[in-house]
């Protein structure tokens, strides 16, 4: 959903919003707490270049004939059925939206941390090593992608599901999967709620892969986690955070600073030696930062 325009009266910001329902344009208008001003909002992004135009159209003219199109908010008094006429059009609150959309679980989200769970408990924690090495890249040290090759094309993906392995301590595996579900909800469920499920498979599906195989290039196939993953998402929040508030993401500067920190300790003082996929880090997180500047830059029309 994005900010078209901004209107000082109600009746003009009526009057366009009218307009693009008209031309079949989902759009929103939202009251100003304070400011008094009237806010359109356009929801499908594909027609975002034509709300602009459409925009700066009616405000050079917005007495133009073409804006009294039928009225959306008033179809009854089309067939002259007076009685149905509402006394006030429904606006929304984009903040209560955004607030939701940060307080709830997207359900892909919980769908990709429900996998991760089964998978974690299905392997007693990471110690069956039969079902475990279903979802490595590759069960050889030297394989080559050589499963990937024979038809067990999953292999790029799956390591995400990995949680646990029996060399590791109970605590470790714990911690990893407690904190990689919480950071996936974090993130996945905003971009879920915000961008819609298609693009977040999607984005999740390209993470997936390019940490997966950042990872494995440098050190090989003895990884797991969601974790390349989820510093793709959260490079993508922080951007749109930063260059794209209209967007509605949000992150706490906290978690941020925690996040940057940690990827940065992992590659200059190697914590946690080989538990910790740090090419996997800097491939997922490389992709989302670069993909958020993009929207950003996008939709910012260059002015960044």
């Amino acid at each position: 959903m994005r900010q078209v325009g901004q209107f000082d009266h109600e009746k003009l910001a009526l009057k366009f919003w009218s307009y693009l329902k008209h031309l079949e344009i989902d759009a929103s208008l939202e009251e100003g707490d304070e400011s008094g001003t009237w806010t359109i909002w356009v929801v499908d992004e594909d027609k975002l270049d034509v709300a602009f135009e459409e925009f700066d159209k009616f405000s050079s003219n917005p007495e133009d004939a073409k804006y009294l199109a039928p009225n959306p908010l008033n179809p009854a008094k089309e067939k002259g059925d007076a009685k149905k006429t509402p006394d006030r059009f429904k606006t929304i609150n984009l903040r209560d939206k955004w607030s939701s959309s940060r307080s709830g679980t997207g359900t892909f989200t919980l769908a990709l941390i429900i996998t991760s769970v089964a998978v974690f408990l299905l392997s007693g924690m990471g110690k069956n090593t039969e079902i475990i090495g279903k979802f490595f890249i590759s069960e050889k040290v030297n394989g080559e992608l050589s499963e990937f090759k024979d038809g067990e094309i999953w292999r790029v993906i799956t390591p995400i599901f990995i949680h646990g392995a029996g060399s590791f301590s109970l605590i470790f595996n714990l911690m990893h999967i407690v904190f990689n579900m919480y950071l996936l909800r974090e993130f996945g469920s905003q971009i879920e709620s915000l961008k819609g499920p298609k693009f977040f498979l999607t984005f999740v599906f390209l993470l997936a892969l390019f940490s997966n195989m950042s990872q494995f290039w440098v050190s090989g196939p003895a990884f797991g986690g969601m974790s390349g993953v989820n510093y793709g998402l959260f490079g993508y929040v922080w951007i749109k955070d930063r260059y794209d508030p209209g967007d509605g993401f949000r992150i706490d500067p906290t978690l941020a600073l925690w996040l940057f920190g940690w990827f940065a300790l992992g590659f200059v003082f190697e914590i946690g030696g080989s538990y910790i996929a740090n090419w996997a880090h800097a491939g997922g997180l490389a992709l989302g930062l670069a993909w958020g500047y993009g929207s950003a830059y996008r939709w910012n029309r260059g002015k960044m």
